[in-house]
């Protein structure tokens, strides 16, 4: 029996309120066993293993502490807060000798709530506390619940919590007892009275979700419909409540297979749906009714109106769009939703609600509100959108006419740090943005979804985000048909033909930009003229027709002069400079490309002066001079990192990459190209990816792997056939000729570079041409067809001094050396190999210095000029541990031995040998 203050003694069972109370001495019956009221535990409980985890670890750092620990459990309705409060329960039961006590506070229920005195009443009793003892005073009834407490090793367990004051006379005051509250609320008042521990309840993880799904409908039979139950999870939304209701449906509908549910979810109102048979008390619905109905008054219509918006997050300036309130006030009633649970602020000032929230509260205004008050808030909302869109996208490109635009002077460069800002505003709404169009369009409201579309064009172009550009513009597309306007549909088009271009869809690309250049005609629109005419060049460019192209930009460039338009003349001016690359006549080129930068630095237009740098470095790549191409580069890379240009960024990552292999500095070379691809492929540039792909296929080949070479060398084959793009297909298969070659595989090492020739002689790119005679002339030597090989590698050199690439002449030079090597004409391959290094040393070419100057020590040790041999070949292992290239340190410490052998040093030759064998095997060799 157990003992409380007074002379009242009573015994029994408390909970089921058998009580016999006596008064006066001690009961002689048996004392009370501890209350042990906690509900049925889940079998099978699966996930929540972090969670889980934090919550035994907050247990084991109670032990010296002085206070009670409290635990909040906190979240959205139907996350599962009752059932990880009642599991962990369980688990903890043990270390509980006086028990566990469970109070439904029923914060969220069709019943009132429990108020704080109920409570007490119930704990008291379920104490053994008796009746005729329990004080009506609630302070009274707090201070004999604390006494009652002291020095007891109990567990509380307060579930539904309306709010921190209901719970506040519920905290007991001895550090043995653990209490763990759940609620709604974000109980922000109990963290900061009650020092409460906070475990927010976020959506199962993936993994988790889909273990709880197996656990409850079956192992076997999900596990054989593997992608309905991945799809069964995402219409759940991840919420442990739809889950569980979805699954237990499947347990008891065995003839029903998982495809069969998720399409009834996918085709109908999940939330009638996601029922138990006719107990409404297991429907998500009705959890979410309990919250909605506590809302206070002035939530219940932002709760509503939160539901019109399709985008994934939002902010309180767009909430006060929506609502027709300041941001300010929008932020006060998003701050009473976050607290309710109801909303969830993921960053700052930056709110989502739950997918099912979302088609609740969808439901509820559609019910409650009449059609023209959703219509006019969502209007609103689009209307912020648009303004704010247009105000963001003139700092990203201040030059381009959008649509109402006048053509007048642009506005002053804003600072960079304002232009970053504007940009942060986009990555954060673009996906918003992209929502509210389909939004608009839906409705027919064609002036705001034409207007978007423009108003989105700049970011999306600067991202290369082409699928979500051409999904808005055809959007837009559809309101200018139906309103009629040509204008609106010139815009339409010519965006859609960049947006195709860039995605390398040249087909489509050309016929968007055919009916642009026709409709601006149709207007007499100069400017849109000039503009669709650019376009076009830029596409016969991307398709290596080089003089399709300058022909188009001659028309394109007298009209931009014309009404002058002076950044779409220095626009004008790059293509046509890229066009002259195609041909080879750099000089021609360079004059445009430097044309282009003086107009581009004198209007202050960032973004186009990158792309100009980036032009004029591949100019003087090709000329073979190596560190003013990598000024120009890196100075390209600087302006495109500044402004957020990543397409930009990865396309001249890429080329920097190239200019390192260049150099000979091959593991830096390496990883400028695998960043570059990185960049490519998360912008789903396919066209740079497969450039960047061949540059990596080379720098493989240099560093010894050829067999990675030769994949990476066909998947940038495959992608460039695709596209259409022959120059880059011309020099894919000149990069794998080069690597088959290596790998004594010469049947497709001659295929692919006649095929190279081919392409590069068809598109007039005699820069190409040259890099595949070489390629061939190489396998050619190998094969014994010396003649064949030297007539190959002579027509390189003639063609590389004609366009004036001194590194191509360098190189074909060096084939030639080794084939008069081979033909027994050493003079004559000493005279050509000593020319050769002499141009890479000029030229800055590293690599190629130190294959020639291999190949020359080769030639001087025939001739008997150990000493000469000997010296060049300190000099290529001084250049190689400076590189760190290991395949030219292995070949050299090889040949140093051979020559010291002949030169009679024999301890010198065996040193020189060992380190060749440390450096095959990859230890270093130093």
């Amino acid at each position: 029996m157990a003992a409380y203050p007074g002379k009242a003694r009573f015994a029994g069972d408390s909970v089921a309120r058998d009580k016999i109370i006596h008064v006066g001495g001690l009961a002689c019956g048996p004392s009370q066993p501890p209350p042990r009221q906690l509900p049925l535990d889940i079998h099978g409980f699966s996930g929540r293993a972090e969670v889980l985890a934090k919550l035994n670890a907050l247990i084991e750092m109670q032990q010296h502490s002085l206070s009670p620990l409290i635990i909040a459990i906190t979240g959205m309705p139907g996350v599962g807060k009752t059932t990880l409060a009642v599991h962990w329960a369980h688990l903890m039961a043990d270390r509980f000798p006086d028990g566990n006590i469970f109070i439904n506070l029923r914060g969220y229920s069709d019943r009132a709530s429990l108020s704080s005195r109920e409570a007490l009443g119930q704990v008291l009793r379920a104490l053994n506390v008796p009746a005729s003892r329990i004080p009506v005073d609630e302070d009274e009834l707090t201070a004999l619940y604390r006494s009652q407490l002291a020095k007891k090793d109990l567990l509380i367990v307060l579930d539904d919590a309306a709010g921190s004051q209901q719970v506040y006379p519920l905290l007991p005051g001895s550090s043995s007892c653990v209490v763990v509250v759940t609620a709604r609320d974000d109980l922000a008042g109990l963290v900061a009275r009650g020092h409460a521990r906070m475990i927010p309840l976020d959506l199962m993880p993936p993994s988790e979700a889909v273990e709880l799904v197996r656990t409850v409908a079956g192992h076997e039979r999900m596990d054989a419909e593997p992608e309905a139950t991945t799809e069964l999870v995402r219409i759940c939304a991840r919420l442990p409540l739809a889950l569980s209701v979805a699954a237990a449906n499947l347990a008891t509908r065995p003839q029903q297979s998982v495809a069969d549910t998720v399409v009834a979810l996918t085709k109908g109102d999940r939330l009638s749906n996601l029922t138990l048979g006719q107990d409404l008390d297991d429907a998500v619905g009705a959890a979410f009714d309990l919250s909605y109905r506590g809302l206070k008054p002035d939530l219940v219509a932002t709760f509503r109106l939160l539901g019109l918006i399709e985008g994934p997050t939002f902010t309180p300036e767009a909430i006060g769009a929506l609502c027709a309130v300041t941001p300010d006030a929008a932020l006060h009633m998003l701050n009473g939703l976050e607290a309710s649970n109801l909303v969830q602020a993921i960053s700052s000032g930056r709110y989502q609600l739950h997918e099912l929230l979302r088609e609740y509260a969808r439901g509820r205004a559609e019910a409650e509100d009449d059609r023209l008050i959703r219509e006019a808030a969502l209007q609103r909302l689009a209307t912020w959108y648009l303004t704010r869109a247009q105000q963001a996208g003139r700092f990203l490109d201040r030059y381009r006419r959008t649509i109402g635009q006048e053509l007048t002077a642009p506005p002053v460069d804003a600072a960079p740090a304002e232009r970053t800002r504007q940009l942060e505003w986009f990555n954060a709404e673009y996906r918003n943005l992209v929502e509210i169009v389909r939004q608009t369009s839906q409705l027919r409201w064609d002036e705001l979804t034409i207007g978007l579309a423009d108003a989105v064009y700049d970011y999306f172009e600067l991202r290369r985000y082409g699928h979500e550009n051409i999904e808005v513009h055809r959007l837009g597309l559809e309101g200018a048909e139906r309103r009629g306007h040509v204008p609106s549909q010139f815009f339409m088009h010519h965006h859609l033909a960049v947006a195709y271009r860039e995605m390398g869809q040249v087909r489509a690309a050309f016929a968007e930009a055919d009916v642009a250049c026709r409709l601006s005609r149709q207007v007499r629109d100069r400017y849109g003229e000039g503009v669709a005419l650019d376009n076009i060049a830029r596409i016969h460019l991307h398709l290596s027709e080089y003089r399709e192209a300058l022909a188009v930009t001659r028309v394109a460039l007298a009209i931009r002069q014309k009404i002058e338009d002076r950044h779409g003349e220095a626009t004008t001016l790059d293509t046509m400079a890229r066009g002259y690359q195609g041909l080879s006549e750099y000089e021609e080129a360079y004059l445009k490309a430097k044309s282009a930068l003086k107009i581009r630095r004198r209007i202050g237009d960032v973004r186009g002066e990158a792309e100009t740098l980036d032009n004029i470095a591949h100019i003087y790549h090709a000329w073979g001079r190596a560190s003013p191409a990598l000024d120009y580069a890196q100075q390209a890379l600087r302006l495109r990192h500044e402004i957020g240009d990543r397409h930009g960024e990865g396309e001249t990552l890429a080329f920097i990459g190239h200019l390192h292999m260049w150099l000979g500095k091959h593991e830096q070379a390496r990883d400028f190209v695998e960043s570059a691809l990185q960049i490519r492929r998360s912008i789903a540039d396919r066209h740079g990816e497969g450039q960047a792909l061949v540059y990596l296929s080379t720098i493989l080949r240099r560093i010894g792997h050829e067999g990675e070479a030769v994949w990476a060398g066909l998947e940038a084959l495959d992608i460039l056939q695709e596209l259409g793009d022959r120059h880059g297909e011309a020099e894919a298969l000149t990069s794998l000729s080069r690597s088959y070659r290596r790998l004594q595989t010469y049947d497709p090492a001659g295929e692919d570079a006649v095929r190279a020739l081919k392409i590069s002689r068809s598109i007039g790119d005699r820069f190409g041409e040259a890099a595949a005679l070489r390629a061939l002339a190489l396998v050619e030597r190998d094969l014994g067809d010396l003649n064949a090989a030297r007539k190959g590698a002579t027509r390189s050199m003639r063609l590389c001094r004609q366009i004036g690439d001194r590194r191509g002449e360098a190189d074909s030079l060096d084939v030639l050396c080794k084939l008069f090597h081979r033909l027994g004409l050493l003079e004559k391959a000493h005279r050509t190999a000593v020319r050769s290094c002499a141009i890479a040393a000029e030229v800055n070419d590293g690599h190629g210095r130190m294959a020639t100057m291999v190949a020359l020590a080769q030639i001087l040790r025939d001739m008997g000029n150990l000493k000469d041999a000997a010296s060049h070949i300190d000099e290529v292992l001084r250049l190689g541990e400076e590189l760190g290239q290991q395949r030219r340190r292995h070949e050299a410490w090889r040949l140093c031995g051979e020559i010291r052998a002949q030169q009679g040093d024999k301890e010198a030759a065996e040193k020189a040998f060992a380190k060749a064998v440390l450096l095959e095997e990859g230890h270093g060799g130093d």
